[in-house]
């Protein structure tokens, strides 16, 4: 008699160990794929808190805000500072610049984060008992989804 493994025994044995590898090639594919994401949301929320951070002193510290003039929403931030200087805050390549007297742009955002949209506006309304102004931000970096982060800031009188 010949001691051995027939066909069938072989046929599930090979079925069983393929079906386990293919579920732990899966299963690893998701968490790194999940990582990814963790990641790149990291870098979304480091670099939004950054700019709305800046942006948020660069207002509280304006002696005049030029654009957004009414309620209407703009893609741009013109004020004046304490030392009379302009500042633009815009979109520019994809990213959230700020130029100071017209030089030296600060990326306010870092890559691998792109900014799809900028907005700010001036808040009105019966509630409003300071002039303030809302500021939207969204970035996206790729695996992470896009996100949208908002601030309100209180001018100065």
């Amino acid at each position: 008699m010949r001691k051995g493994f027939t066909l069938v025994e072989l046929i599930i044995y090979l079925a069983i160990v393929s079906t386990l590898a293919t579920s732990l090639i899966l299963w690893s594919l998701t968490v790194g794929d999940l990582d990814a994401r963790a990641r790149s949301g990291a870098t979304l929320n480091t670099s939004a808190r950054f700019a709305l951070q800046i942006i948020a002193r660069d207002l509280e510290q304006a002696t005049t805000v030029v654009s957004p003039f009414s309620a209407a929403p703009s893609s741009v931030l013109i004020l004046t500072d304490s030392f009379g200087q302009p500042v633009n805050i815009s979109i520019s390549n994809g990213q959230l610049v700020r130029k100071v007297g017209g030089i030296n742009p600060l990326p306010l955002t870092a890559l691998p984060a792109t900014v799809t949209n900028f907005t700010v506006a001036r808040t009105t309304g019966p509630w409003s008992a300071r002039a303030s102004l809302s500021v939207a931000l969204t970035l996206s970096a790729l695996p992470a989804p896009a996100r949208t982060f908002t601030t309100v800031i209180n001018l100065r009188r």
